[in-house]
């Protein structure tokens, strides 16, 4: 017991210490590339001239672990891109780095929450497994919590990875996309794009408050014949 305990606190010390070295790394990288400013990414973007897209894709990648706004992204690429090609980068490359910080969180968090909440992983983890892209796609497409927030925590419960995936892309297409057209009108203010691109902001914004209140009403109505069910069974017995 005792060699199997020093065994996992050896591994334990070993991935907290590969953490921090990737953290300060990522830090160090965001510091002196200024990537924490967008108009500076703009500028190492296009400097680039065709390989652009290309440096545009690994910021997005890259995006997810530093946790900066993916609406800003978003917006950056209908910009430099519009509408349509802004969109595709985007979501190619959030979708990567989403799936870099799903393995994250399973590698250096999985088994701290596991010692966390003891046997009451196991229950979500049934859950996830039946529901896994249900729960992502709402996820995404509700902004209860941030883009990347949501990575790291399917990351640490037992979505399998393709529901994951799967759910991740459809549950960004939709908010990519208004944000993308939205970075495109501003070439022109005074199109008709860019009202346009407004209104679906504004719907963006209302849309997942009313998927919101009409899941959670389907989920009560569920958990209520369920309490109901169990109710007429303790009766019968």
């Amino acid at each position: 017991m005792q060699d199997q305990s020093m065994v996992d606190g050896k591994k334990s010390i070993k991935k907290l210490i590969t953490l921090s070295i990737f953290l300060l790394l990522i830090i160090a990288l965001v510091v002196y590339l200024r990537l924490y400013d967008i108009k500076n990414v703009e500028k190492i973007v296009e400097s680039y001239g065709k390989f652009a897209p290309f440096i545009f894709l690994i910021l997005c990648i890259i995006r997810p672990i530093i946790l900066l706004p993916i609406g800003l992204f978003s917006v950056l690429g209908g910009i430099l891109f519009g509408t349509v090609k802004g969109t595709a980068y985007t979501v190619a490359g959030s979708t990567i780095g989403s799936i870099i910080a799903y393995y994250m969180a399973r590698y250096w968090g999985r088994e701290w929450v596991e010692g966390l909440l003891k046997g009451k992983l196991k229950k979500l983890d049934n859950k996830c497994k039946e529901k896994g892209f249900t729960i992502t796609f709402l996820m995404r497409v509700i902004p209860i919590l941030p883009c990347d927030v949501v990575s790291y925590i399917c990351g640490l419960s037992d979505i399998g990875i393709f529901k994951y995936i799967a759910g991740t892309i459809l549950g960004i297409i939709p908010g990519t996309f208004i944000y993308s057209n939205f970075g495109s009108s501003l070439h022109n203010i005074y199109s008709w794009q860019f009202v346009f691109s407004i209104i679906f902001l504004i719907l963006l914004s209302v849309i997942p408050i009313v998927i919101k209140k009409f899941y959670n009403k389907d989920l009560t109505e569920e958990v209520g014949i369920e309490f109901e069910n169990k109710k007429q069974q303790e009766k019968d017995m």
